[in-house]
């Protein structure tokens, strides 16, 4: 019963520490938006050989 009640304690005590973290020093995200690949400076890069019916320019 005492290691019963002293686990359901630390539970509570950790659970406890771990919102009052997260909601006053939340984990701050360095993920940032990439810049969209463009085709068509690609092809044009590329020089490709004029008339190839594939060529979407």
């Amino acid at each position: 019963m005492r290691a019963t009640s002293l686990f359901a304690a630390a539970l509570v005590l950790s659970t406890g520490a771990f919102w009052a973290t997260m909601l006053t020093d939340p984990p701050q995200s360095t993920a940032s938006v990439q810049p969209r690949i463009n085709i068509q400076e690609l092809t044009v890069k590329a020089h490709p050989v004029d008339g190839q019916q594939y060529d979407a320019f």
